[in-house]
């Protein structure tokens, strides 16, 4: 209960003092500060890439304030596993639809915010079905699987438990599950894992590494994944994956003029 009305309150980007049943929000600006990752410094960061990477360092300035988020795991996972070949607007209507599937919600303003459903829902035998109905296809099996999983390995304990992992091992677990590859896992591990120096590598990040870096322009295959993420964690330090995250986005969103804080800058306000 405390765990979806602070990640509802927040993702609906509202903190408000609940009473009497409810938990109550004392330490508002800690909870924003987790979830925006507040505690690493972009100024910091940006330094050190403005000299060491001449084609990142225009990027801060155009997509100035991009940030990476401190995604809860699990909800992390369920999305990337959801992200197989889709894009951003099915991918937030498919978790939308898995989240009115919950018996938690709260709400904010006469507005209704539902939970995801816990991990035990997964293991309902209606529960497959239930998510092709919703449009999943193929990855609604993929879902219930991992979850399964999960949830035989110590569940969300477990899961969070990645975070005390060196990169390699938590990757190595995750794509264990099923529809897991080494993008997915990656993905994990650098937004909810606390794995910042964990890059994924996909055809946008792939593209980028051809063009920009001189890497080679063969066929993405895991040891090349690997041999790419390796070139950007020399260059980038240990914070590779969030200058990913600009590469990423000026590659994928070039016609986007972003409004947001200076990099320079880590206030959020």
């Amino acid at each position: 209960k405390q765990w979806y009305q602070r990640r509802v309150a927040i993702t609906a980007g509202v903190l408000k003092e609940e009473s009497e049943n409810a938990t109550s929000f004392t330490k508002p600006a800690d909870e924003l500060s987790d979830y925006f990752n507040l505690k690493h410094k972009l100024s910091d960061m940006a330094q050190s890439w403005r000299t060491s990477d001449s084609h990142l360092s225009p990027l801060l300035s155009s997509h100035s304030g991009l940030r990476l988020i401190r995604q809860d795991p699990y909800e992390c996972l369920l999305t990337f596993i959801t992200s197989s070949c889709n894009n951003i607007p099915r991918i937030s209507s498919l978790m939308l639809k898995l989240s009115q599937l919950s018996k938690h919600s709260i709400s904010i303003s006469d507005t209704e915010f539902h939970a995801l459903p816990d991990i035990s829902y997964f293991q309902k035998l209606t529960t497959e079905r239930k998510l092709r109905s919703l449009g999943f296809g193929y990855r609604a099996k993929y879902l219930v699987s991992a979850m399964r999983a999960v949830e035989k390995r110590g569940g969300l304990e477990w899961l969070e438990s990645l975070r005390n992992v060196e990169l390699s091992e938590a990757r190595e677990q995750l794509t264990g599950l099923a529809g897991v590859g080494l993008k997915v896992a990656s993905c994990v591990c650098l937004m909810s894992l606390d794995k910042h120096d964990s890059v994924p590598i996909d055809t946008h990040i792939h593209q980028v590494a051809v063009k920009h870096y001189g890497r080679p322009n063969k066929s993405l295959t895991p040891a090349l994944h690997n041999t790419i993420e390796q070139f950007f964690q020399t260059k980038h330090g240990q914070y590779a994956g969030w200058a990913q995250a600009y590469l990423f986005y000026s590659n994928s969103k070039k016609d986007v003029k972003p409004t947001v804080t200076p990099v320079e800058s880590d206030n959020i306000k």
